[in-house]
């Protein structure tokens, strides 16, 4: 049996994947039910035209639940976004930011959160289900230490915390936990909480990680609510060995292994400055605050990690390796279940031109380039 899949260099390369990161909040209001989303939108995301000098985006943005009966609850901006440089275009640090409110009855909903792109063919959409009822707590909020949310990058050990839950109930007490696996936990007690309760949490000594942060709610022993969210925390370099050297490794595709080296062996103090005086010599526009080139170069690690680690080795994977030297392929053919032979995949490049085969030779999904032989070479120290 032979299995042809076509994918369009839109799917393949990932670059469909647009972020639109957005944070969901629920709340009460004089005897009725709200939601409000904050949302961010990267320029990278969005479609833009020349026009003279500058370039030019337009987008609908849309937050929409929709009850088991049908019932449609909405709301919707209209925003606009002008640069003066290509390299702004594709930025994924400069966003737009938005927030929308949607007052709702009691009940389940399904809902959807879209940016489309006016006059053009780009549309963003994001599913997720809200159950609205009344609950001792609110939704909790976490934002820094002046109360913006924080969705364009991760907390780190400078940062200040402010998390923050409206109480609907008389409780006795709240007890607020950050947790991740394999570290400490960090609890704070409030007793007696007023209608608004709130924590102030300096981060300086959380090491980088993902972590859970939850509130309970307490009438006597009893828990009687619990609020739950999440949040990341990296620290920059001096704070975190592990983390500098692991995105060191990563680049085994710009740097030789003496050069990778030579950088983990610099002193913590010197970490930050070395990552970005590497990464400085290969900015295409210097004379702008961010860099095109880091940016692309992570985002293709971060496909290949997510597309060829199951059972593959990653940014590592010889699929990975063919990925960095030549780009996405035209077209992917997979071949699983042919009698006598093992799983197969074939990129196809220019139009049929070139060709490249993946054999999963021992049945783990580990793709090993086996034509044409002797392409990759260990010039990358691999």
């Amino acid at each position: 049996m032979r299995l042809f899949i076509l994918l369009t260099l839109i799917a393949q390369t990932g670059t469909a994947e647009y972020s639109l990161p957005y944070v969901i909040e629920q709340g009460e209001r004089g005897g009725g039910f709200f939601v409000k989303t904050y949302v961010q939108i990267p320029y990278a995301s969005l479609q833009f035209a020349r026009s003279d000098s500058t370039y030019q985006a337009n987008y609908h943005l849309i937050l929409q639940f929709t009850d088991r009966r049908k019932n449609i609850y909405g709301d919707e901006r209209f925003g606009e976004v002008i640069v003066e440089t290509s390299a702004a275009v594709k930025s994924r640090t400069h966003t737009a930011a938005e927030t929308l409110q949607v007052a709702l009855p009691e009940g389940r909903y399904e809902a959807n959160l879209t940016l489309a792109a006016l006059t053009a063919t780009r549309r963003i959409e994001r599913k997720f289900d809200v159950d609205i009822f009344h609950r001792a707590l609110g939704s909790l909020r976490i934002t820094d230490s002046r109360g913006d949310q924080m969705l364009a990058r991760p907390f780190d050990s400078r940062d200040t915390m402010l998390a923050a839950a409206p109480v609907y109930e008389d409780v006795d007490s709240l007890l607020l936990k950050i947790s991740r696996p394999g570290a400490p936990h960090f609890t704070q007690a409030k007793p007696e909480p007023d209608s608004q309760a709130s924590w102030v949490i300096p981060l300086q000594d959380f090491p980088s990680g993902d972590y859970r942060l939850s509130v309970k709610a307490f009438k006597g022993k009893k828990a009687v609510d619990e609020r739950n969210a999440l949040f990341v925390l990296r620290n920059p370099f001096r704070f975190d060995q592990g983390r500098y050297e692991e995105l060191v490794d990563k680049l085994v595709y710009l740097a030789t292994v003496d050069e990778r080296s030579l950088m983990k062996a610099v002193p913590a103090e010197a970490r930050q400055v070395t990552w970005d005086s590497f990464w400085r010599l290969k900015d295409p526009t210097p004379q702008t605050e961010y860099n095109e080139e880091l940016e692309d170069y992570f985002v293709k690690i971060e496909y290949c990690e997510r597309n060829f680690r199951f059972g593959d080795k990653g940014y590592l994977s010889d699929r990975a390796r063919v990925y960095f030297k030549l780009g996405p392929p035209d077209e992917v053919e997979e071949h699983p279940f042919e009698p006598n032979r093992a799983p197969y995949i074939v990129w196809t490049y220019n139009f049929g031109e070139a060709k490249f085969v993946f054999e999963d030779r021992f049945g783990f999904n580990e793709y090993e380039l086996t034509y044409p032989p002797g392409f990759l070479s260990p010039s990358w120290g691999l």
